[in-house]
Order: C-alpha cells, then sequence, then structure tokens
C-alpha cells in the first residue's frame, strides 16, 4: 500500500491527499483533491492498471497520439482512481477533451482530473472542483531565466526552486486550460507560507507543492 499524507493547509485551505506509489486502498479524501504520484514502469503500478480495460473510445483517443502505450497505461490508471473515487465501475467513465486537449470526465458527472509526466513519472489529480497538477523529475534542467517573472528570479535564487515554481505555472495553467498557449513569463508566483499563489490573465490559484520519489509536484485550484 503506497504511503499518504494530508500536507498542511494554510488559511482554511483544504489541503491535497497526496499518494506515492503503488496506490493499494486508495483513501477517502473527503473535500480535498487526491493526488497520486506513480511511476508507470513500477511493475505495482502495472497490476494496479489491471483494475480498468481501455474502451474503444480510448482507443481513438490515444490513436496517433505520441506515446500512445504510456498515455494508454495512465488512462487505466485514471479509470481505476475515479472508479474507486465514485464508487462507480471502470467502464461507466467517460472522457472527453477540452478546447486544449485536457481530459474531461463526461460521466460520473461533478468530477475533475488533471494529469502530467514525464517518463517514467506519472501525476493523477481527480478532485471534485476544478484543479490543474504537474510534475518535473528533480534533476530536470532548470526553466530559463526569461521564464519566470523578475519577482520570481528575485524570490527564487536555487534551481530547485526554479523548477518548483515552473511546476506551480504549468499546474496553473492547466487548471485554466491555456498550458499550450499562455507564456510562462506571463504566469507569476509567490510564496504564502508553504503555499505558493499564481497570477495569470486568466485568474488566480492556490498551488500545493510536494517533493515525492525524486520529482516536484504541483497541484493548483482557483483561488
Amino acid at each position: 500500500m503506497g504511503r499518504f499524507a494530508r500536507q498542511a493547509g494554510a488559511r482554511r485551505v483544504i489541503a491535497p491527499v497526496w499518494i506515492d506509489g503503488p496506490g493499494g486502498m486508495l483513501p477517502d479524501p473527503g473535500d480535498a483533491p487526491l493526488v497520486w504520484r506513480l511511476r508507470l514502469d513500477d511493475p505495482a503500478v502495472v497490476r494496479a492498471a489491471e483494475g480498468a480495460a481501455l474502451r474503444e473510445d480510448d482507443l481513438r483517443d490515444l490513436a496517433g497520439r505520441p506515446q500512445a502505450a504510456m498515455r494508454g497505461l495512465r488512462r487505466r490508471l485514471m479509470r481505476v482512481m475515479i472508479a474507486r473515487m465514485a464508487q462507480c465501475h471502470p467502464d461507466a467513465i467517460a472522457f472527453a477533451r477540452g478546447p486544449m486537449g485536457e481530459p474531461l470526465i463526461l460521466a460520473p458527472e461533478g468530477w475533475h482530473v488533471s494529469v502530467a509526466g514525464r517518463w517514467p513519472h506519472g501525476l493523477i489529480g481527480i478532485a471534485r472542483a476544478g484543479l490543474g497538477v504537474d510534475i518535473e523529475p528533480a534533476d530536470t534542467l532548470p526553466p530559463p531565466v526569461d521564464a519566470l517573472t523578475p519577482g520570481e528570479q528575485a524570490e527564487a535564487p536555487d534551481e530547485h526552486e526554479r523548477i518548483r515554481r515552473w511546476t506551480a505555472k504549468e499546474a496553473h495553467a492547466k487548471l485554466y486550460g491555456v498550458a499550450s498557449r499562455i507564456d510562462p513569463a506571463d504566469i507569476h508566483t509567490w510564496a504564502d507560507g508553504a503555499l505558493l499563489r499564481a497570477r495569470s490573465v486568466s485568474g488566480m490559484s492556490i498551488c500545493h507543492t510536494a517533493d515525492l520519489g525524486g520529482t516536484f509536484c504541483a497541484v493548483a485550484r482557483a483561488a
């Protein structure tokens, strides 16, 4: 069973429940987002995906996309996770894509999902309200300086903090469905205690981050 911990919130912000590992019996997060960090090359994760099959609409959606096998494994894990949270059969889950290609849950109603991955790492977030997630290996190259605002450059002097800010920016962009068309420099993040907050023309968000399994993970929700 994967380990999990509830990160401390701030100013009555509901913190996400983080899962790190194969998952086992996923906990009930209540009103909090559930965010699952996993390695897609872990045999235990592959076995967990056997709890759901790809439907014909999944195969049509994934056909022609890069790294289709990896995306297929991640889709099956999404079905497993949603089925447990929504207490439904995996085959009853229906997906669509938003204007920017982001996954949407059509059925069951009232659920939101966001996914991210840098092989072999993956991150899946599920909540009752919109969210965006991102993951970056801790040893990845930091973003270029011009991807950060002047304020961020002053607040993030070391490489790890710059990568952390980058994951928060990406999660913020996914939350608002603009990840493929917004300049990262147009998203500003700043520290608020243990949290990060982000702002762009699309809106504001609260970002929780975690260091899990040699990765930086972020989940953003509307402020």
